[in-house]
């Protein structure tokens, strides 16, 4: 039986490209100028695309790393790290300011209010930061139904990893296999399926139902399927 759920937020429970397409186009210029590069139009494609869709899935440090790598700079450890953490004030500026494009995937006070009346533990597993997330989670309203934020707190490991699982798993007294993770890529199922969770992939934001499919226990529409479809998850667990 499920007692808790790991919902990733990015193409899960709002709409990715709405929100950081445009967050990436206006933190991109001043990264660069940051690491000394010349923002024209070039080179800003360039970081761009080497930050990508994988931004979904990437924390800063990686989208950091993937932008270096593009322009050829070499950094050592801590250079890296001053590197992502300027990253990662641009992108929450970006993100948390009044005019942010935080749209949900679906009616997300139904489905919250649902899971509340089942007793069910709400968490959040995603490689954002925990500022960004609560910024976003009260955006979209629901942050008073979250018991635990997993985040990319330089503590716990990022998914795949399943550090988040494990804590989640020892705060709450609950085992693997009374977790469902629910998320929008391949990253998210392979963490679940690392954890020894169920796997529920939702086809809201970056990764098709082919990839979803690779370690997918069930796949749906949006979270709000989910009520729809409780009685399949309780047979899958």
């Amino acid at each position: 039986m499920i007692k808790g759920i790991l919902f990733d937020k990015d193409g899960t429970l709002l709409k990715f490209d709405e929100l950081w397409n445009e967050a990436t186009k206006n933190v991109v210029p001043g990264f660069l100028n940051e690491i000394g590069i010349d923002a024209d139009k070039k080179n800003v494609l360039k970081a761009e695309a080497a930050i990508g869709k994988s931004i979904a899935a990437m924390t800063y440090c990686d989208m950091t790393n993937a932008v270096l790598k593009t322009f050829g700079i070499n950094a050592d450890e801590d250079r890296l790290h001053e590197y992502s953490k300027q990253l990662e004030k641009l992108y929450f500026n970006e993100v948390t300011k009044s005019t942010a494009n935080i749209v949900p995937t679906a009616n997300l006070p139904k489905l919250f209010n649902w899971l509340s009346d089942k007793n069910i533990i709400v968490g959040l597993a995603t490689a954002d930061t925990k500022q960004t997330a609560i910024k976003c989670l009260e955006s979209l309203g629901i942050m008073p139904f979250f018991s635990y934020l997993g985040s990319d707190d330089g503590r716990l490991r990022p998914k795949p990893q399943i550090d988040i699982i494990e804590d989640f798993k020892s705060k709450f007294g609950i085992n693997s296999d009374e977790i469902m993770v629910v998320g929008d890529t391949n990253t998210d199922m392979q963490f679940a399926k690392n954890g020894g969770a169920l796997a529920v992939g939702v086809l809201s934001g970056v990764d098709g139902e082919e990839e979803l499919n690779k370690n997918a226990d069930l796949i749906l529409d949006d979270v709000s399927q989910l009520i729809y479809n409780w009685k399949k998850i309780d047979v899958l667990r």
